[in-house]
């Protein structure tokens, strides 16, 4: 059996919610079927250095695709889909479809290629789906490179 896809999902923690990290959490748990789900630092774990490493070198840099969960206003995400972006990383934005979403993120697919966003209706149960739709060549190992094609340019 081959090795799961490595998938890093990201968030704003900063000023979230309980109830969104939680549902981070559990997102992150049903996403582990098919993935190897990354794991940030979080807010106390290491010093500030040490989440630099974590979240962008080691998780950034060395997964297979991104996804960043926009609900929640944070420069950390935002900085962690720039660089992904920047890496040639396929990289998903997902939002819920209440949620207020900066026009820089929502604009940014028409100048990147390796970038999506979708909105859902309900965390835990619907970006499973929307992760398997955009990601599917990704987790069959078909990206050679760290170059992104999604399957719907295929």
């Amino acid at each position: 059996m081959e090795a799961k896809r490595k998938l890093y999902v990201g968030c704003g923690l900063t000023q979230a919610p309980e109830g969104f990290k939680d549902q981070v959490e559990e997102l992150k748990d049903r996403l582990r079927e098919d993935w190897d789900v990354m794991e940030f630092l979080g807010l106390v774990a290491g010093n500030e250095a040490d989440v630099y490493r974590r979240d962008i070198v080691e998780n950034v840099g060395g997964c297979d695709a991104f996804l960043g969960v926009c609900d929640e206003p944070s420069i950390g995400l935002g900085w962690e889909l720039r660089e992904s972006i920047g890496l040639g990383k396929p990289t998903l934005g997902v939002a819920h479809v209440d949620s207020k979403v900066t026009r820089l993120v929502l604009g940014a697919p028409a100048f990147n290629p390796n970038f999506r966003f979708r909105r859902y209706e309900n965390m835990v149960e619907d970006v499973p789906a929307i992760v398997v739709e955009e990601f599917e060549v990704v987790r069959n190992g078909l990206l050679q490179t760290t170059k992104a094609t999604f399957s719907r340019d295929l």
